[in-house]
Formats: C-alpha cells, sequence, structure tokens
C-alpha cells in the first residue's frame, strides 16, 4: 500500500483544507468522502488544516462527520484558532476576542483569559465572527489603539459557500486595523504558527491539498512540500492563480486525488 505524486515520489502525509475542498457550508463536495476513504486505504495519514477558527476541533470533527460521512480522528484536525492558541499562550494575559463561541472555547483550552471589557485586554485577537457588531468592533480598536496587540487567525478576506463567497476574518480583520492603521500578527495558513502547528503534526513525505493560492499553495512553498489546488472553492478557474504561487497539480476536485495519487480504487 501506498502512493506517489509523480515527480515528488512517496506520500506518507496528505495536509487538506476543508471549506471549497470537502465541502461548502453544509454540503458536501461530491466524492469527498470517497476519496478520503481511498487515500486513508492507502495508509497515507490524513490531517485536516483549516483557517476557519468559527468552530473548535472536535466540533470540525462532528460536522465533517454530519456533511461527508467521514470521521477524521480526534487528533486530525488543526484550525487557525488552535495555531493561534499555542502562539499567544504565555504572552498575553487577558484577550479581547472578536469572534464566534468556538474561538473562544480553543483559546480557553490553552488557558486563555478572556475578557469582554476593551479596557482590561492586552491582546485582541480577531475571527469569523457571524454576529459581529459595530460596537465589537468599535472596542477591538479601541483596545489596540490602547496597546494592546493584535492577532488576526487568518486573513482570508472570503470563503465559499453553495451560492457565493461570504466575507470571511480577513475581512473583520480589516475594519480594526483600517481603523487604528495597525497591521494585526496573523497566525493562520501559510504564517508561521500555523505552520509549527502542522509540524508538530509529524510526517516526512508531505502532500498539501487545498483551494487558495494564497494559503494553501504559499504554505506548501515555505515548507518545500508539493502541492494541489482544486477548483471547486475559492479558485474556480485555472486563470485564477498566480503565477508566484502555481500548484504542482491543479485538480477539479478533491474526487480526483486517488487518481493522481495513483490509488487503486479498492473494487
Amino acid at each position: 500500500m501506498g502512493a506517489a505524486l509523480p515527480g515528488y515520489g512517496p506520500i506518507d502525509t496528505v495536509i487538506c483544507d476543508i471549506d471549497g475542498v470537502l465541502l461548502l457550508g453544509a454540503k458536501p463536495i461530491p466524492g469527498a468522502r470517497e476519496a478520503l476513504e481511498r487515500v486513508r486505504a492507502a495508509g497515507i495519514r490524513l490531517i485536516f488544516a483549516t483557517n476557519n477558527a468559527t468552530k473548535s476541533p472536535p466540533a470540525v470533527r462532528t460536522h465533517m462527520q454530519d456533511v461527508i460521512g467521514f470521521d477524521p480522528g480526534c487528533d486530525a484536525v488543526v484550525n487557525s484558532g488552535v495555531a493561534t492558541a499555542r502562539f499567544i499562550a504565555g504572552k498575553v494575559e487577558r484577550v479581547f476576542v472578536v469572534g464566534s463561541d468556538g474561538l473562544r472555547s480553543t483559546l480557553g483550552e490553552e488557558g486563555i483569559a478572556i475578557t469582554d471589557d476593551w479596557r482590561e485586554a492586552d491582546a485582541v485577537v480577531t475571527g469569523t465572527n457571524f454576529d459581529v457588531t459595530y460596537e465589537v468592533l468599535a472596542h477591538a480598536g479601541l483596545a489596540v489603539q490602547n496597546g494592546a496587540t493584535f492577532y488576526a487567525t487568518n486573513s482570508d478576506v472570503a470563503f465559499p459557500r453553495p451560492d457565493g463567497l461570504y466575507p470571511g476574518a480577513g475581512a473583520i480583520t480589516a475594519v480594526v486595523a483600517l481603523t487604528t492603521g495597525v497591521s494585526p500578527i496573523v497566525c493562520g495558513k501559510p504564517f508561521a504558527p500555523m505552520r509549527n502547528a502542522l509540524e508538530a503534526q509529524g510526517g516526512s513525505r508531505i502532500l498539501i491539498v487545498g483551494d487558495r493560492p494564497d494559503t494553501d499553495i504559499a504554505l506548501g512553498k515555505e515548507e518545500g512540500w508539493p502541492t494541489v489546488l482544486v477548483l471547486s472553492g475559492v479558485v474556480t478557474d485555472r486563470n485564477q492563480i498566480p503565477a508566484a504561487l502555481t500548484p504542482d497539480v491543479v485538480l477539479n476536485s478533491i474526487a480526483e486525488l486517488p487518481a493522481a495519487l495513483g490509488v487503486d480504487d479498492p473494487d
């Protein structure tokens, strides 16, 4: 059992994005479950790395089971919330969060204290928040102006849903950045905190699969890993791929990954 990407040799670990690669909101990408099962059956370890920090890793696992019928396993999900929490743990005392309950719980798991009073915060963390208000954004900006260190879970300005692109964490972060004139320390793909979190997962012959050149493909290039871009998410046409972030392989969807790796159909 095993797999190889032509021109790059054997692969023992696939780091796979989720949104736009395996699912779009509550809709699975056709063939996603079957593709993952075939890759896993070939003895390849699967790690799921997403910049979406709205859910905790256990909640991401449940969402994947519900939507695509595939269980990633207990410790196989790493998101930008985890990368952020690990990066800032021990560096800050109280954090003002512009983000979901999932992000808040992820930060809390690392022992990070959260405050809803911007005056008490020595750090601000921004992420996607579907219920964000003007007041919360204003308070985040005031905290940064008051000297709080500014972190962002990720810089993705949009994420794909079945009916199009929706504002992402990068769009929310931009409000605070433009208001204060302060650029955040970004923790998600392709930046160092996320790279460190993924390197801790292990693997010696790694392939990265994603739908965004500026995050997934850039991460692979930073680490020297071969890259696969699927056209089922943010990028839907080869002409949208920047020349500087050209992937090693382009597929229409994750369903084509087993064939690209030379993984035989078990049937």
